[in-house]
């Protein structure tokens, strides 16, 4: 749990929205959406596209999510750390 509170903020409301209020752990959102959701602030939709996916990468990397991208919407899915 400790890592979690070195996570960005971005990336602590994905995974806050995921494990949060679906109950499957599974998150099927659009990337506009989720860059919404995640809040983060860009002026341009090309550097939000950019950021966002640093924080899933980090996400990924840290073994906290899977995700997956078809189309214009992203799949992830919690991994349980419990």
């Amino acid at each position: 749990m400790t890592s979690k509170l070195t996570l960005s903020s971005y990336a602590r409301n994905i995974l806050d929205e995921l494990r949060g209020y679906h109950v499957d752990r599974l998150l099927k959102i659009r990337e506009a959406d989720l860059i919404r959701l995640s809040k983060v602030s860009a002026v341009r939709i090309i550097e939000a596209r950019d950021e966002l996916k640093k924080i899933l990468n980090e996400l990924k990397e840290r073994n906290f999510i899977t995700y997956e991208k078809q189309g214009d919407r992203y799949i992830i899915k919690s991994i349980d750390k419990d």
